[in-house]
């Protein structure tokens, strides 16, 4: 959104100014506070968003949230002083959801005729949320009002005791910004019509009748929550309601259908009707020839909280029946409510907010975001769309202007956007005045482009995150005051202006431009991945692995590569483009180049950052070791070498004298055993983990194993640019002068012609492998996948 045309960013602002974190001011036995800046994190990445909407920037978005409420088995805000191994890292499967609907969606719309941007679309829905309960004292009243009625959960967010709006900012971010990540289901609907649209109807017209619909092979299976600790999952919730002791309470459909019967008081009958239509609603869409992505969103978002909620044990199981159910419900009514519960045989009126007001809220903000919604589907493409929006929110009525640069969206748009929402929603509960839509068109009005720049999910907390990019931003500030000092002893004053003036922009974290606050926090993120790809991972000082502290020149030199090329996504993914001088004000860089194109002093710069990793995770209790797959690559080595799996073989030491590129060889073909056992149904877990460990494999899955993993390996050396060579084609002139040293190998040929001695080697590695991850320096040991 424009900053001319929209007054979202001061709305914004004004939600923040009267939100207090719960995590941002604990205080601990010992009376010191936490200290934590997490609501400071959560609004620079909107409004890094705001300035600069993209698939980037609207990640950070999410990634910020879910890490700031991920569940995990202990207090996400401090370290467990009595087990502190624990959460270095901890998987976000919230986030891995994000992952998939963003790629799929993204990868898949030249295959269907109609389709628009659902992964910034619900960042937006998510901020407009904001907007309005920051503006409409009756919609904030309305939602504690419903939070405080209920007698039987009182673990709601607090300060001091009183109501917090941290409540809200829960509930409604879960609901918001899942509300459309089973998207996924949908499309593969669309796209088998396209199908029959493009290819058998052009066969013959009488085709015209022809509709897909999507089917379940096991619905039952995939609408229950994966039962871990059922002994007391929903004890407490049985006994509060009578009625719900004859439901199953691992199945999302039944947990829905009674959380709407309370908020809707809905009598007995049709309680059993809306059951019977929930869990009937897979086959009800394939007749009527549409598919409900809402429904399916709510199901995924119920399996993931609940599997969570059983994981780790400790944790209040009333926070997954009303908090987590509530979002949930929202994310099911967001469609379903026009489209079933207000039509025969329910026969719902206007869904009032006291009923459901993050229901309430969702309907209303997604119908309302048509800006910046990017197209994907064929015919999308080709029609006029809302490039930008201005809206005025307050307690008496929410004005929105639809601004367009090409042309009119079509007769009636306002219109009738006007009626759909006035038929859903009792407006004038929250809004005393009239809802107002309207359109403008501005052809001069340039529409956004839309990065396509990734970052990585990140394997490391919140907390460790934010403490590692306040030392990023300290050791920078000292690092540029120190680099003054020097330039001033030398008497250079060319050197000196130049270093006053990035001396000028220096302050503490807090006060930071929110993009480049945004920029610490990518970098903090980004170190899990680069010390992953030298096989190194991040861990508590207590782990019993020896520390790594320092890189050698070739780590240095790849990871300061990577740190650029990440800075590059970043810059262009937050508005930055090349600029032969720097000029923050205009996003403009000199940087944004190959690395080949870096002065040394940037490229030293990066490399410095490198440098300093082991000194900066020290800093917050933290240090570098060896992850074990590279423990077992060091094993599998010492077993190649001498067929001996004695521990007092030092296989890393043998490794090291290897050249880079075969290091680099093996490396990939440890991560690649990985993947193989997966699809086999096998696993590489900590030697702690509590499941029963597989000793041998039998002989079909060992002969799959080796030609999978013969396979990978050959595929890897035609990539290095090895081939099967003749003894005379070695002193050929362009054999000779590659940079890699090509030898004679027979062995480059698929598995079918592999020497048998050879296929028997390879099997050997996987007869062995159980006993590999055992030993005592890898500490890793193989399972069945849950």
């Amino acid at each position: 959104m424009s900053d001319k045309s929209s007054h979202i960013n001061k709305y914004v602002d004004r939600f923040f100014e009267d939100l207090i974190l719960y995590d941002d001011n604990i205080v601990f036995k010992d009376g010191t506070k936490s200290n934590h800046d997490y609501k400071g994190l959560l609004k620079a990445a909107i409004e890094v968003f705001l300035n600069h909407q993209s698939s980037f920037t609207a990640y950070e978005v999410y990634q910020t949230f879910f890490m700031m409420y991920q569940i995990t088995p202990e207090d996400k805000s401090e370290v467990d002083e009595n087990n502190p191994n624990i959460l270095i890292s901890e998987p976000n499967t919230l986030l891995d959801l994000v992952d998939i609907m963003r790629e799929y969606e993204k990868n898949t719309g030249s295959l269907i005729n109609r389709q628009r941007d659902h992964f910034i679309h619900s960042v937006n829905v998510f901020i407009l949320g904001l907007s309005v309960y920051a503006q409409n004292k009756y919609y904030r009243d309305i939602f504690k009002r419903y939070i405080l009625k209920n007698k039987h959960y009182t673990k709601y967010y607090r300060i001091d005791g009183e109501f917090s709006h941290e409540e809200f900012l829960y509930r409604w971010g879960v609901a918001a910004l899942f509300h459309d990540i089973g998207y996924p289901i949908e499309i593969i609907g669309k796209q088998l019509d396209k199908l029959i649209d493009d290819g058998i109807k052009n066969i013959s017209p009488t085709y015209d009748d022809v509709r897909v619909s999507l089917d379940f092979r096991d619905f039952d299976e995939f609408n229950t929550i994966v039962k871990k600790y059922p002994y007391d999952y929903a004890d407490n919730y049985r006994e509060r309601y009578s009625d719900s002791k004859v439901l199953d309470l691992f199945k999302p459909t039944d947990i829905m259908a009674h959380k709407l019967k309370m908020d809707f008081d809905i009598d007995t009958d049709t309680f059993k009707e809306l059951i019977r239509h929930l869990n009937g609603f897979v086959r009800i869409m394939g007749e009527q020839g549409f598919i409900d992505h809402g429904f399916f969103s709510a199901i995924l978002v119920l399996n993931s909280y609940g599997k969570l909620i059983q994981k780790y044990g400790d944790k209040d199981k009333d926070f997954f029946f009303y908090p987590i159910v509530d979002s949930a419900t929202a994310i099911l009514l967001h469609n379903y409510y026009s489209n079933v519960l207000q039509k025969k045989p329910f026969g719902f009126g206007k869904l009032r907010p006291k009923q459901s007001p993050i229901s309430y809220l969702l309907i209303l903000c997604d119908e309302l975001q048509e800006w910046n919604r990017q197209p994907y589907g064929v015919l999308d493409v080709q029609k006029n769309h809302v490039n930008d929006m201005d809206v005025v929110i307050d307690d008496e009525y929410i004005k929105v202007i639809y601004i367009l640069n090409n042309g009119p969206m079509g007769f009636g748009f306002s219109k009738k956007k006007d009626e759909v929402i006035d038929s859903i929603l009792e407006i004038q509960d929250i809004f005393q005045g009239k809802l107002s839509i309207r359109t403008k068109i501005e052809l001069d009005n340039i529409i956004r482009g839309i990065s396509i720049a990734e970052i990585q999910t990140p394997n490391i907390l919140l907390r460790n995150i934010e403490k590692l990019a306040r030392q990023i931003n300290s050791d920078y500030n000292d690092e540029m005051r120190q680099k003054l000092d020097e330039a001033i002893k030398n008497g250079n004053q060319e050197e000196i202006d130049n270093l006053k003036e990035k001396c000028s922009y220096l302050c503490e974290f807090e006060d930071l431009r929110s993009d480049y606050k945004l920029s610490n926090i990518r970098q903090a993120k980004s170190i899990p991945k680069k010390l992953s790809i030298i096989g190194c991972e991040i861990a508590h000082k207590n782990d019993k692995r020896a520390e790594i502290t320092e890189f050698d020149k070739h780590e240095i030199e790849d990871l300061a590569i990577f740190e650029h090329y990440d800075w590059c996504r970043e810059r262009e993914g937050t508005g930055w483009t090349y600029g032969d001088v720097k000029n923050p004000e205009k996003l403009k860089t000199p940087y944004l180049v190959d690395w080949e194109e870096l002065g040394e002093d940037i490229k030293n710069f990066n490399r410095n950052s490198t440098k300093n990793i082991p000194n900066l995770l020290n800093s917050i209790g933290l240090k570098i070791v060896r992850n074990k797959i590279r423990l077992l690559t060091f094993k599998m080595h010492q077993f190649y070498e001498s067929g001996s799996l004695d521990d007092n073989c030092d296989g890393e030491e043998s490794f090291k004298k290897l050249p880079k590129h075969v290091q680099y060889s093996n490396y990939r073909q440890a991560d690649y055993l990985v993947k193989i056992l997966k699809e086999k149904g096998f696993e590489l877990v900590s030697a702690d983990d509590s499941r029963d460990k597989i000793i041998r494999f039998d002989d079909d899955d060992i002969e799959y194993f080796a030609k999978r993993e013969h396979e990978g390996w050959l595929k890897l050396k035609l990539n290095f640019g090895y081939g099967y060579l003749q003894l005379d084609d070695i002193e050929k002139p362009e054999i000779k002068d590659r940079t890699i040293n090509l030898a004679n190998n027979p062995n480059l040929v698929s598995w079918e012609h592999l020497d048998e001695n050879i296929k028997k080697a390879n099997k050997n590695t996987f007869i062995n492998l159980p006993e590999m991850c055992e030993d005592s320096n890898v500490g890793l040991k193989i399972v069945k996948s849950e």
